[in-house]
């Protein structure tokens, strides 16, 4: 994830990284173990 930019989306406190769509891929065969929605704001 070190190679990724973490840009500011909306406010200072809401941040994301950004994937180019070509990394996906990759990025989704290393995800170990289960995701967990911690969250949910509309």
């Amino acid at each position: 994830m070190d190679r990724y930019p973490i840009q500011k989306v909306g406010s200072a406190h809401h941040t994301e990284w950004w994937i180019p769509a070509e990394d996906l891929e990759k990025l989704n065969d290393n995800i170990v173990g289960l995701i967990e929605v911690i969250g949910e704001y509309t």
